[in-house]
């Protein structure tokens, strides 16, 4: 989320998908939105899992769109948009992501 200069926070993404990692807070739909844009990437899914140093680690599921990914790269595409801790600490590639009828990503079966 973001405060605004009037004081209004605006939320981005529900509450529930927010990952909380070294005590920050990352919006996955944030980091979603500038990696389904790079390259070699065909969608993804960005989820938090259980991290015994850090609470959660950021997740990047990714339907690849190319032979190879690299992590680092990734990671750099959101470190120039994003502060260093929403970037994904791993990567998994699959080839679908799971979703409803109506095309929602299935987040609790990542």
């Amino acid at each position: 989320g973001e405060l605004g200069a009037d004081g209004v926070l605006t939320v981005h993404g529900r509450m529930g998908d927010m990952i909380i990692t070294g005590g920050e807070n990352v919006w996955p739909v944030m980091v979603e939105r500038i990696l389904n844009n790079a390259p070699g990437v065909r969608e993804c899914a960005v989820v938090g899992r259980p991290d015994p140093e850090w609470g959660e680690s950021v997740v990047a599921v990714i339907v690849p769109d190319a032979d190879e990914l690299a992590l680092e790269e990734l990671r750099d595409a959101v470190k120039s948009f994003l502060p260093a801790y929403c970037a994904p600490r791993s990567l998994e590639l699959v080839e679908e992501l799971p979703k409803t009828a109506l095309g929602k990503i299935q987040r609790h079966l990542l």
